[in-house]
């Protein structure tokens, strides 16, 4: 009589070290500081109850920044407080990767590769300490998916819709757990759509028709090109160069190294999302958004292949997490100067117009912690003017000052180029004086 051997569950301590080395990891090769844009929107708007304008208005993302900056956090600290809580909901991610890959049955050393994998990935500790939404959606979605593998469809619904609410992306991932749950399927669909519709109604989004008219208006100024493919392919590379080439590999073709079990159905989905995602309008300057699906797509069938090679994958690991490292050294003298703008803005006259360049979230930022409500900004991007001189030249009329930041460190090229030579063009033909390193031109009473 042979017995059938069960298998050993993931334990308690290991999805507690998965947690901890995702989020060491993201806190050691993570820039500290406002690294992006929406970082430091999400921060001004956490602690003036503004509206984001991006499509759904990431409602939950925004409650849960302002509720946790309301138990008496100083304005000062909104934004490191809310990196290293936001670093710990993200860090859930790698635990619940590995078991949701032990759940879909694979094997329990291999589940846990896929889970350190996550940890490990450089893009994924990049964005992770960051006051933004991606590294909590997915973790958000992975754990939906956990729920829908497990046979709990009402749970998966809801932190479905929790996902989807942090960040829209998510919802690239409701074919995975129709099909995890076949015909159960519909009680999540229903309690995701409850708590969306309700969460919206209570927090109503941005309209969308003004989404959708300043993702033309960026279109048609940064026109599709290969690069608007090619990084974001760059970025799915950053998740984990020999995970994600294993993965696609073995996805695609060598279907003897394919684990057995229901992977599949969520691998798949994710893997065609991510080919989707290449297209997405004006990918090239925020590609991060590929992380809402490249560790779904190829973790889980590179993960027996890499539990084979534990030493091979060490190295494989650990070596682009180095390179990531120093590569983002850059990025760290830009967020340190960016820091600088949200105190230099204090020192400017009243009701200035400010044109910051590429650090519009730090000035405005900078303007919410200081009380500055009577400065205004100008930024590049959407909100860039049709004729930047004009509005600058009226806000002279109307006896505003106007602050112009000219430095070469201040704008980013080369989507910010045009913009400053805009704003040196203009500022050539005036006259001003040097104040907390912008150069501020009033008008002149005769």
């Amino acid at each position: 009589m042979t017995v059938r051997a069960e298998r050993v569950d993931i334990k308690a301590i290991e999805v507690a070290a998965l947690w901890v080395l995702a989020f060491v990891t993201s806190v050691i090769v993570g820039i500290h500081g406002l690294a992006y844009w929406d970082a430091g929107d999400y921060v001004r708007l956490a602690i003036d109850g503004g509206q984001s304008g991006l499509l759904l208005g990431r409602p939950l993302f925004l409650l849960v920044s302002r509720l946790i900056l309301r138990t008496g956090v100083d304005p000062a600290s909104a934004e490191v407080t809310l990196r290293w809580f936001w670093t710990g909901v993200s860090a859930i991610a790698a635990p619940a990767l590995a078991l949701l890959a032990f759940r879909l049955g694979l094997p329990r050393r291999a589940a846990l590769m896929t889970g350190i994998a996550l940890a490990l990935s450089p893009s994924f500790a990049h964005t992770a300490h960051q006051v933004m939404t991606d590294g909590p959606s997915l973790a958000m979605a992975i754990a939906a998916l956990l729920a829908a593998a497990s046979a709990r469809p009402l749970s998966a619904g809801v932190l479905m819709a929790i996902a989807i609410l942090t960040r829209e992306t998510a919802a690239l991932h409701l074919v995975a757990l129709a099909l995890l749950l076949n015909r159960r399927a519909v009680i999540a669909l229903a309690a995701a759509a409850v708590v969306i519709t309700l969460t919206l109604f209570i927090f109503a989004p941005p309209a969308f028709s003004s989404w959708l008219s300043a993702m033309s208006v960026s279109i048609q100024a940064h026109p599709i090109t290969l690069w608007q493919i090619v990084s974001p392919l760059l970025w799915v590379v950053a998740a984990g160069p020999i995970p994600v080439l294993a993965g696609i590999v073995i996805l695609l073709w060598r279907r003897d190294l394919r684990p057995s079990g229901r992977w599949v159905m969520v691998s798949a989905p994710a893997a065609l999302a991510t080919v989707l995602l290449l297209f997405y309008p004006d990918g090239s300057f925020s590609p991060r958004y590929m992380l809402a699906t490249v560790p779904l797509a190829f973790f889980l069938p590179a993960a027996v292949w890499m539990a084979d090679r534990p030493r091979v994958m060490a190295a494989a690991l650990l070596v682009p997490l180095v390179i990531l490292f120093v590569a983002t050294r850059s990025a760290r003298v830009v967020t340190a100067r960016g820091n600088a703008v949200i105190e230099r803005i204090a020192a400017l006259p009243l009701k200035t117009l400010v044109v910051p360049g590429h650090y519009c979230p730090q000035a405005r930022l900078g303007a919410t912690i200081h009380s500055r409500r009577d400065l205004s900004m100008m930024c590049p991007g959407w909100e860039w003017p049709v004729d930047p001189a004009a509005v600058l030249d009226a806000a002279l009329a109307a006896d505003r000052p106007v602050a112009v930041d000219v430095a070469d460190d201040a704008w980013m090229p080369p989507r910010e180029v045009d913009y400053r030579d805009a704003i040196r063009a203009w500022a050539g033909q005036h006259d001003g004086e040097r104040v907390s390193g912008f150069l501020v031109v009033r008008k002149k009473h005769e």
